[in-house]
């Protein structure tokens, strides 16, 4: 609709070829796979575990979605309460192990320019974040309570997002402080290693594949509404 009124309908016909072809399945596939890598290290399948679970997590959710809206939606209302009581866990774990924790591996390497080498693929992730609140317009149209409702929701949930984010970044600089933070691959494992010792691995493994999980299904839920 937005790329229609401001470029045309040929513009707005090829993006939704795009989305619904590449955009979207390429997210599915690429979140199935980090929910596979994380699911093996809770319980290894043998050779492929990763391609067996992400085949698995994607046979099962598009079942959910092809059963309806209010089934797609309950899971999705699970999931990220999961996915948010997880990461207030962390949370709690990196206040009470303040600056005990430690940090595995090294700073990434600068490269030739003086730029950090994985900086580029740190901006992947930003992206992804930012990426998802356009998807809003698409089930704008079935949220309850027309427009108003749609922009409440919009509004509460960032808020919620930022101060739920603001206390895990606090914790976790409290646990593992500014260098530990630098030297760490990934601060929650880390933060929940120094907690909880190997069963605080586990939780993080399985907090990632459920937060992949999370965006998997909302994926599938707007990206049924692309045409």
């Amino acid at each position: 609709h937005f790329l229609t009124r401001a470029y045309g309908r040929d513009v707005s016909f090829f993006f939704g070829w795009a989305r619904v072809s590449v955009i979207l399945t390429g997210s599915i596939a690429m979140l199935a796979f980090v929910c596979g890598e994380y699911l093996t290290r809770v319980a290894d399948l043998g050779a492929h575990s990763s391609a067996i679970y992400a085949a698995l997590v994607i046979a099962a959710l598009t079942v959910v979605n092809a059963l309806g809206l209010r089934e797609s939606a309950r899971t999705q209302n699970v999931l990220t309460a999961m996915e948010v009581a997880g990461v207030l866990l962390v949370t709690v774990a990196g206040f009470m192990v303040g600056g005990a924790a430690p940090a595995a591996g090294a700073p990434a390497p600068e490269a030739a320019g003086g730029m950090p080498a994985m900086f580029g693929l740190a901006l992947v992730f930003v992206l992804f974040t930012f990426g998802g609140w356009n998807e809003a317009a698409y089930i704008s149209a079935e949220v309850r309570g027309g427009q108003r409702a749609i922009l409440r929701v919009l509004v509460i949930s960032i808020g919620v997002l930022a101060v739920v984010y603001g206390l895990f970044v606090l914790a976790v600089a409290s646990a593992l402080g500014f260098e530990g933070l630098k030297a760490s691959k990934a601060v929650g494992a880390d933060v929940m290693l120094a907690a909880l010792g190997p069963a605080g691995e586990a939780l993080i493994a399985g907090l990632v594949a459920v937060a992949a999980l999370t965006s998997i299904n909302a994926t599938m839920i707007v990206g049924a509404r692309s045409n």
